[in-house]
């Protein structure tokens, strides 16, 4: 009999290890009367403690926390140890010595004990379990990982020869990475020996690896996390070094990772932030001083201007800094990044850098500050091998009702066709491909989305890409997909919305799209708008028959009412009573129908599919689905890879072209004011294009009084009033600036215009938002610069046809009503 309660058991996340632990709350039960109350606590705890050890392996850790509101000086701990070393005597004398001093004595109704479970990572040897299979796959095929072969349980020290040699560029790195002549095997050996350290047969854990990080004090040891894309670390040695040892680790068994990007799939990773992305402007690392480059950022000092590179450093020590060598490139960042004479801009050297220009992100180049864009003409073409599609649909029950009309759908059965480049043309008899395997399969019962998820994501290893796609998926089939994912997996998709709707939806290399966004019709209407044979024509299903308690009904066919007839089309809705009135007298065997009829509908999608992507293909070498995700976008595609002509189609300006250049509306508002009060006249990009004097673009310039103007916008120019925290933290999407630099910069360029004889004129936009006040905002609304700014073009696609001439209509007897409509594509 138990003589304790579980009151909650919850993961949560341990500081101390980086991991997630399991946590069980206990409460001890009323002690019975005629019992001696020392004894039945003392074997209640010992109850606790079996349970809670149970199921754990020795080289966990556990930890337990008591806690009264007796105790007037606080409860007490027994701190983390491994499994095989919790006894009940340690815990038995820290409860009785928490009492001695807390208490007047032990009582179990305020009571309580909390015991915290850290399942430890080991590594060992390859398991022989199936599931291993795929990690294994996925390693062998990524470049940026080396695979640890081994049959004993050394893969740790293993690993950790291995990546020493990569990092340290030893010349026997390829022996050691193959265990040539047993050279991995004895280095893992004799890293052991070094580090006073003894494996034991589970292998290596976190005491290992603390003590393989505290002997490799020259190293930095991570640990990753598989199938975390690096966002999940298993550990992350303390030290400072700058050369890394970087891990991977699954089901007992580490590897080494050579590249964070080729292991985790991405064009860019940030190790200081353990984050893949793919745009260089996606992330802002803040554990990087933006200045020298080092880690962690450097505090601020006395400010030191190089005379080599022309940059802004916080200290002497950020100075310094700058100045080492680079262990891999052997070059400081001195060498590497300089700040531009003429126009003050930072520069990574190597790149083709030219005054009063940036890298345009539309034309992808560098491009001239007054470049205007064009629609580029696209030159790729569509990659139409190591693919794989998938084609799917649902069929759901309906019994958990919310209210009379609306109820719970949950899938129980999943039916869904793939195709590769080997068999994409093959009939839809063939079973079997010698590429990608069974062609059809069907999954039934409550966990088919489990089932159908956990299929893709291992098939994914074998192609370069995976489309999913389901007929409406962006309303219905994805939605059950995307709850899986989110409150199942690790993963976190990206995603395209239209409200609720999923247009499309990435997962690392699978696509998940709606073939609804490249035929708005039907599913019926598919077989007559692509041609396809009398046989497939889809046919009626009652869905609201679909029920647990139906699901292996034979008998006569159900009522009209469970086929939806009051939701059908008029013209529809014939043929159906029709049809039912033909058929009604069957035997109807709802196992039979359902699968029958999911199976016609994935295969009038997938025909319909292949038909369309191959007209698209032969008609202008675009593939709608794995190069867009709408009909609109795949045309667009079409167009400019077949028809566009180069600087044809120009793409509007943001403030159109009237503006010439990227100046703001405060700032022509300022030089408005400024033409009044001092009786001149300026010319500014309102009025034709900014000046550029002495290679810097300038706000406004009078060449009467040979004054130069300036609007300085606070965030652009780092202003010290309204940003006086994290100066020296990366700003966004660059880098290489921070709001000192901004400001530093700012000055460089205003004593840059006096040296050459310009009478330097600056607001901030902060003061002239404080000075404006009525009269001045009246005339610089009423000013024709002002008042008649050009056009956006972009507020055409506003109201539109969506702007109602009547709200409400009550039409007469024997009155129509009609309403136009304008269709576009």
């Amino acid at each position: 009999m138990r003589k304790f309660v579980i009151e909650s058991e919850f993961e949560k996340n341990v500081k101390r290890f980086g991991l997630k632990g399991r946590s069980i709350q206990f409460r001890l039960k009323q002690i019975p009367p005629n019992e001696n109350s020392i004894l039945w606590i003392k074997n209640a705890i010992r109850q606790i403690i079996t349970y809670a050890c149970n199921k754990v392996s020795a080289e966990d850790m556990v930890g337990f926390t008591f806690c009264s509101k007796k105790f007037s000086r606080g409860g007490g701990y027994l701190k983390f140890q491994r499994a095989d070393s919790v006894y009940f005597e340690d815990i038995w004398e820290l409860i009785s010595s928490i009492y001695q001093s807390n208490s007047d004595g032990l009582s179990t109704e305020t009571f309580c004990l909390e015991a915290t479970i850290v399942r430890t990572p080991l590594g060992r040897g390859r398991s022989a379990c199936s599931k291993y299979i795929g990690f294994e796959e996925e390693c062998k095929a990524r470049r940026g990982i080396v695979y640890i072969k081994n049959v004993d349980n050394l893969c740790l020290p293993r690993a950790l020869v291995v990546a020493i040699a990569n990092t340290t560029d030893d010349p026997d790195y390829q022996n050691i990475r193959k265990d040539i002549a047993q050279i991995q095997y004895k280095k893992a050996k004799q890293l052991m020996q070094e580090a006073d350290i003894e494996i034991g047969r589970n292998g290596a854990g976190l005491p290992e690896l603390e003590k393989f990080q505290s002997h490799l004090n020259n190293f930095k040891i991570v640990v990753y996390n598989y199938g975390s894309k690096g966002r999940d670390l298993i550990f992350e040695g303390d030290s400072e070094a700058t050369l890394k040892i970087n891990l991977l680790y699954y089901n007992n068994h580490y590897n080494v990772i050579t590249s964070l990007t080729a292991a985790f799939a991405c064009v860019y990773f940030c190790d200081k932030c353990h984050v893949g992305y793919n745009n260089k402007f996606d992330h802002k690392c803040v554990g990087v001083c933006s200045s020298c480059k080092h880690s962690p950022p450097c505090d601020r000092g006395q400010a030191i201007n190089c005379p080599d590179c022309c940059r802004y450093f916080v200290s002497k020590t950020c100075f310094d800094k700058h100045k080492e060598l680079g262990h891999k490139e052997h070059k400081t960042i001195c060498e590497k990044i300089f700040k531009c004479k003429t126009c003050y801009k930072t520069v990574r050297k190597g790149t083709d850098h030219k005054c009063n220009s940036y890298y345009c992100k539309t034309c992808k180049k560098s491009r001239p500050d007054d470049h205007l864009c064009y629609m580029p003409v696209d030159n790729s073409s569509p990659n139409l091998k190591d693919f794989l599609f998938i084609f799917y649909d649902l069929e759901c029950t309906q019994d958990k009702k919310f209210s009379e009309l609306k109820t719970l759908h949950e899938p129980n059965l999943c039916v869904f066709n793939q195709r590769c480049e080997m068999c994409l043309n093959d009939p839809l008899e063939k079973i079997i491909c010698n590429n990608c395997a069974v062609r059809r399969q069907i999954l039934k019962f409550s966990d088919v989305i489990e089932r159908f998820v956990h299929y893709i994501l291992e098939i994914k290893k074998r192609f370069k890409r995976v489309i999913v796609l389901a007929h409406n998926g962006q309303a219905y089939d994805h939605q059950f997909i995307l709850n899986y994912i989110l409150t199942k997996t690790k993963f976190k998709p990206e995603m395209i919305m239209r409200g609720s709707k999923i247009i499309s939806m990435y997962i690392d290399n699978v696509t998940f799209l709606d073939s609804l966004n490249y035929f708005p019709m039907a599913l019926a209407k598919l077989p007559k708008a692509f041609g396809l044979k009398d046989n497939f024509r889809k046919g009626y299903f009652p869905y609201h028959f679909n029920t647990l308690e139906n699901q292996n009904y034979i008998g006569p066919y159900p009522d009209m009412e469970y086929y939806g007839p009051n939701t059908m089309m008029a013209d529809d809705r014939e043929k159906f009573i029709l049809w039912y009135n033909e058929n009604k007298d069957k035997v109807f065997d709802m196992q039979k129908e359902i699968v029958t009829y999911c199976v016609l509908d994935v295969d009038i999608l997938t025909l319909a599919c292949l038909k369309f992507r191959e007209s698209l293909i032969k008609a202008g070498n675009v593939c709608p689905f794995s190069e867009a995700c709408t009909i609109a976008s795949s045309c667009n595609k079409l167009f400019r890879r077949n028809f566009l002509k180069p600087d044809t189609i120009g793409l509007i300006p943001r403030h159109g072209y009237r503006y010439r250049d990227k100046q703001s509306k405060i700032a022509i508002e300022w030089l408005i004011w400024e033409e009044k009060v001092r009786g001149i006249n300026i010319l500014h990009a309102a009025k034709g294009k900014e000046m550029v004097l002495g290679g810097l673009s300038v706000d406004g310039y009078c060449a009467e009084t040979n004054q130069v103007f300036e609007m300085m916008g606070c965030f652009y120019h780092g202003c010290t009033k309204c940003f006086k925290n994290d100066r020296d933290k990366p700003v966004y999407n660059n880098g290489d600036e921070t709001m000192n630099l901004r400001y530093e910069n700012t000055r460089s360029k205003i004593v840059h215009l006096n040296q050459l004889g310009y009478e330097v004129i600056v607001k901030w936009e902060c003061e002239f938002n404080q000075e404006k006040n009525s009269d001045m905002a009246q005339y610089i609304s009423d000013h024709p610069l002002i008042n008649f700014a050009p056009l956006n073009t972009r507020d055409s696609f506003y109201g539109g046809r969506t702007g109602n001439i009547k709200s409400h209509h009550k039409a007469k007897e024997g009155e129509k009503t009609k309403h136009i409509d304008i269709r576009s594509l």
